[in-house]
């Protein structure tokens, strides 16, 4: 079992659930913190659903890339499960087809023909990931900041269709933030950056790549600050709270500076060194701090759709951080 979970990188689950509050944090109704659960009283099933489906695509994509690689892994990670006989070869296809048929049925019960087809998009866009686009300098960087962006946007089926348009740029709200602050471009500008320094991990890195990957990932944290300095909440919280609105907006001003701040200094340290040094291994570090930061970016992003979105999604910090350290890919 454990094996089982390795393959689909179990830890990684986290940073899914992470995107999906932070996705519908963005379209909270108001400063009710019940707001989703009102949705469940209703019969609205796609509450369900599509989490479901956001989970079963997670693991499809991942279990599919170790396929697609296990030649190679062979010789490069021999201890890995699938190289090293651990969890059958055909077993793994098996799981790897049911994973792509329960995503497309989640979609489908979630949201019929557009459930289906929305997870149809992100799906895709992983196997390309998967098969083709890897592989490709920069390329494949650009289709793994798709992947995660569709799906930030395949999430909202849980609040309904219009949501998705709203993200998409299509539908118009003015009590939204601008397209250019949509959650799902930040997210994707930030695994864009990231998997752009991950190419170099496996292969000759140049220190302008190296300035552009962390380029990337410091614009989608500057659009991540904008947009909570712009918190629609605020008027809000001040007409509720009146003479304590300034304390309560300035403690959680400071809680997203403290996340900010954490988010940088842990991928700013072994970013820098290998900016200065060059070295490929200070390169892995940076990724893996960068990933881990994938919770902490949402948890920021939350703040500036509620002003208490940010908690579930810390919560999932030291989820991620323990289940990847008792769980870790050989």
């Amino acid at each position: 079992m454990i094996d089982w979970l390795r393959l689909i990188r179990v830890s990684g689950l986290a940073t899914i659930a992470s995107n999906t509050i932070a996705s519908l944090a963005m379209f909270a109704d108001g400063l009710s913190p019940t707001w989703m659960l009102a949705r469940l009283k209703h019969g609205e099933l796609r509450v369900l659903w599509v989490p479901l489906a956001s989970f079963l695509l997670y693991a499809a994509g991942m279990l599919w890339n170790d396929l697609h690689d296990v030649e190679r892994d062979r010789v490069l990670n021999p201890r890995r499960p699938l190289p090293s006989g651990r969890v059958g070869l055909p077993a793994a296809y098996v799981v790897g087809v049911l994973l792509v048929v329960g995503a497309l049925l989640a979609g489908y019960l979630a949201e019929s023909h557009i459930g289906f087809y929305a997870a149809g998009v992100v799906l895709s866009l992983a196997l390309l990931y998967d098969f083709a686009a890897k592989s490709v300098p920069y390329v494949g960087s650009l289709v793994m900041g798709l992947v995660r962006s569709s799906h930030a946007i395949f999430v909202l089926l849980v609040l309904g269709p219009e949501y998705m348009q709203l993200a998409l740029g299509i539908g118009h709200d003015p009590a939204r933030q601008p397209w250019l602050l949509s959650y799902p471009l930040i997210l994707g500008l930030y695994i864009f950056g990231v998997t752009l320094i991950s190419e170099l991990e496996s292969r000759r890195a140049r220190r302008w790549e190296l300035l552009v990957g962390g380029g990337v990932i410091a614009l989608a944290l500057a659009l991540s600050c904008a947009r909570v300095v712009n918190a629609h909440w605020v008027v809000e919280l001040g007409n509720r709270l009146h003479a304590a609105a300034p304390v309560a907006i300035a403690a959680v001003m400071a809680v997203g500076l403290t996340i900010l701040g954490i988010l940088v200094v842990s991928i700013a340290r072994p970013y820098l060194e290998a900016l200065r040094t060059g070295k490929q291994a200070l390169v892995g570090a940076t990724v893996r701090a960068a990933l881990g930061g994938i919770i902490l970016l949402d948890a920021l992003i939350a703040i500036s759709g509620h002003p208490l979105a940010w908690l579930p999604i810390i919560l999932l910090y030291p989820l991620f951080r323990a289940v990847g350290s008792l769980i870790r890919m050989d």
